[in-house]
């Protein structure tokens, strides 16, 4: 089960440097650091207004921006998501459905009405209010689409600085504002003028050469089998959902009994814990391009992955988020909004996990976006709110803690269902059951542990014998071809000398190539090969050189079964659109238990097929149980396939 190839080929270099002059030129540090400029923009232009206008004069601008915030994150938000998924997929134009536009009519109405008839309570009577209103949702609505574009171009760099732009150009006004004389309609003007920033960027143009993805292009059909019919109402009533469990907390507390100290404290609270969130919303943008094109062409499996890995990221970093805010939260409180709005270490440390947890909420849920899954998205916010209603039934004397538990078991059940939604099989996807692959996943991750802790000291005393008996490592990695025909890097033992000649490989490869083309029969394996070392000779005959291959399946890029993973040149003899390519490889398959090295290439894809087509945990118990036969009872020549 070893490889006719060179296991001597040295790895490409990628240190440090490269990895960021990469991350560099993709826009990827811009959009984060651009998103950190504007929230931190976000946050001084609303201290500036508090410090400057007094508590009495700051309520006029806290509702416009507790408006706009509103308006954007449960309307305009999903708006632009929805335009970064049009323009991934190739859509060009004016993307925006009528829809879109009505729904941001409807709310700039509501927005103006909602200020019209409040006007005496909390802008003095002043009416013009109505109208910053008005122009704050509108050319939003445009800052938002703007930024659509840009991401969906995959104009990243420029989306962070935008981004930036918009928030600082604010802050920009609001400082001048102070500057020359301090005043509520000054610091409505600053909220209304920034977002004009994004005109700069000119978002609206069609680039001469579109972007794309680390895998090209998307094709036609790609394209015609994606449906976004009920995404946008989806994301607008998820983000509704969503925000409630971030908003309601205080005015929860206060139907709950809580003293306006406790309603002022559950609101400072809250609305610093969420800062990492709202860093968040911009990220979003950088993750739904790649996840639509993933989604497009149909690699469910990697988008589980995500799902999965993000989630537990998200359970992870909420532990330890909730003991940093424990530790440091009522101390960042006092010093943004004063002592008496300081809450108790366990209050902070809880709202500081459910805040990580909404964020990784966030993120998988875009996994759903980019699939066009409203449904799930919108079940899984619903069923988040409902749970966290429920604890209000649960006796906890303190209005805050009780606030906050409901707060972090809401953002827990949305995770969770999310994650379970992002897993759920589709239904155009092959009638392979997630039930088999989780089973398999798993034996994989439980055998691959078990096997190399018994085999460490036999690969241990191996390693020493391939040194001493040639110059060279004892390990090497060798690069291969996986699922989706995506590359990654197989670790062997060597079994060959390091300075030998490619030339026989190169013989061997074109006598294949000319028995696929012809009737000639011509096996895998290289007969007397002069390559391979008196020790790898024997590693070989056992199949002992493949054991490091063990940690490419904890790894998660092999399985223990399936098809052999085929360096590049074989794979391009092969083709790519074979479906032995559309699994895992394995540490052993159908085809090494039926004829190891002793069958040609036909023959070899022929039963890998087979095996892809017929696979199940029955027939991956034989192949594993037949590998241990196979081994003892017809070893392997010098070099296999």
């Amino acid at each position: 089960m070893s490889s006719t190839t060179s296991d001597t080929q040295a790895d490409a270099p990628r240190g440090p440097a490269a990895r960021y002059a990469y991350m560099r030129r993709d826009g990827t540090i811009d959009i984060v650091l651009g998103s950190l400029a504007a929230g931190i923009g976000a946050y001084a232009f609303q201290f500036l207004a508090g410090h400057n206008l007094g508590a009495e004069g700051f309520a006029s601008i806290g509702a416009l921006l507790t408006a706009h915030f509103l308006a954007f994150v449960i309307i305009l938000l999903p708006i632009e998501q929805f335009v970064i998924r049009r323009i991934t997929l190739g859509s060009t134009g004016w993307v925006v459905p009528l829809r879109a536009v009505a729904l941001t009519l409807v709310t700039i109405a509501i927005s103006a009405g909602v200020v019209w008839t409040t006007a005496d309570d909390y802008f003095d009577g002043d009416v013009r209010f109505v109208g910053f209103v008005i122009g704050t949702v509108a050319l939003h609505f445009f800052f938002a689409v703007g930024r659509g574009y840009l991401a969906g171009h995959r104009r990243f760099r420029s989306y962070g600085v935008a981004s930036a732009a918009g928030s600082m150009l604010r802050l920009a006004v609001a400082i001048t504002v102070v500057i020359i004389e301090p005043t509520v309609a000054g610091f409505a003007w600053a909220q209304v003028l920034g977002p004009l920033v994004i005109l700069a960027w000119r978002p609206f143009r069609t680039p001469k050469q579109r972007r794309t993805g680390s895998r090209g292009r998307l094709d036609t059909e790609h394209v015609e089998s994606v449906d976004d019919r009920g995404l946008l109402s989806g994301l607008v009533l998820s983000a509704a959902a969503s925000q409630a469990l971030l908003l309601a907390g205080p005015l929860v507390a206060g139907a709950l009994g809580a003293t306006d100290v406790q309603f002022s404290i559950t609101y400072a609270t809250l609305l610093l814990a969420r800062a990492p969130l709202t860093f968040g919303y911009n990220l979003i943008a950088r993750v739904l391009p790649p996840f639509t094109e993933m989604a497009a062409r149909g690699e469910r499996r990697e988008l589980r992955a995500w799902a999965r890995g993000m989630g537990l990221a998200g359970v992870v970093l909420a532990v330890l988020g909730g003991f940093i805010g424990a530790f440091v939260g009522p101390t960042l409180i006092s010093v943004a909004f004063g002592s008496d709005f300081a809450p108790d270490s366990t209050v902070a440390g809880l709202a500081a996990a459910g805040v990580v947890l909404a964020s990784s909420a966030l993120f998988v849920g875009q996994i759903l976006v980019a699939r066009g899954q409203p449904a799930r998205l919108a079940v899984a916010w619903t069923v988040a709110v409902l749970a966290a209603a429920a604890t209000l039934t649960i006796p906890i004397d303190d209005p805050i803690l009780r606030v906050v538990v409901g707060f972090v078991l809401g953002e827990s059940v949305a995770l969770t269902v999310l994650v379970v939604g992002a897993l759920l099989r589709d239904r155009q996807e092959a009638e392979i059951s997630h039930g088999y692959l989780v089973v398999k996943r798993s034996i994989d991750i439980g055998v691959a542990l078990v096997l190399l802790v018994l085999f460490s000291p036999v690969l241990a005393l191996v390693a020493m014998a391939i040194r001493a008996d040639s110059k060279g490592p004892a390990f090497f990695r060798q690069l291969r071809v996986g699922r989706e025909g995506i590359e990654f890097w197989m670790v062997k033992l060597r079994t060959m000398v390091i300075d030998h000649d490619e030339e026989l490989f190169r013989a061997h490869l074109e006598r294949m190539r000319e028995a696929a083309n012809g009737d000639d029969v011509y096996t895998i394996r290289i007969d007397d090969d002069q390559r391979v070392t008196r020790v790898g000779r024997q590693l070989r005959r056992w199949s002992l050189d493949e054991l490091p291959n063990l940690w490419n399946v904890l790894k998660g890029s092999m399985s223990l079964v399936g098809p052999r993973p085929l360096v590049p040149a074989e794979a391009e003899l092969v083709g790519i659109d074979s479906p032995r390519f559309s699994v895992k490889p394995g540490v052993t398959g159908l085809a090494q238990v039926s004829g190891r090295d002793t069958i040609s290439m036909d023959e070899r894809t022929a039963l890998d097929v087979e095996y892809v087509e017929g696979r199940s945990t029955r027939l991956d118990a034989r192949i594993l149980v037949d590998t241990i036969v196979t081994v003892f009872r017809d070893r392997g020549q010098e070099t296999k396939g």
